[in-house]
């Protein structure tokens, strides 16, 4: 399928489509001559990916499962300073 690139010029705001916008702000990056400003996109994009981030089926049955038993025994637990002392 042939993918077509329609630039619309309104009020002097360009309206393009994800591909297009993602050259052109790769483009801005190479431009910018300052560390700090690409510091602040690195953490805003390491933000947005971690808020994304998917867990996997086996991370979520596991996770079920601890869930489950806590339910089915919730005294059945460890105290976290009995744990650190055996360490």
């Amino acid at each position: 399928m042939e993918q077509k690139l329609y630039i619309c010029y309104t009020r002097n705001i360009e309206i393009m489509d994800l591909e297009a916008r993602k050259y052109h702000f790769i483009q801005e990056l190479f431009s910018i001559d300052r560390e700090s400003i690409i510091d602040t996109l690195e953490r805003v994009l390491k933000r947005e990916k971690e808020e994304h981030q998917e867990i996997s089926t086996e991370h979520k049955k596991e996770l079920d499962n601890r869930l489950e038993s806590y339910k089915n025994n919730p005294k059945d637990v460890l105290d976290w300073k009995d744990i650190k002392n055996d360490w």
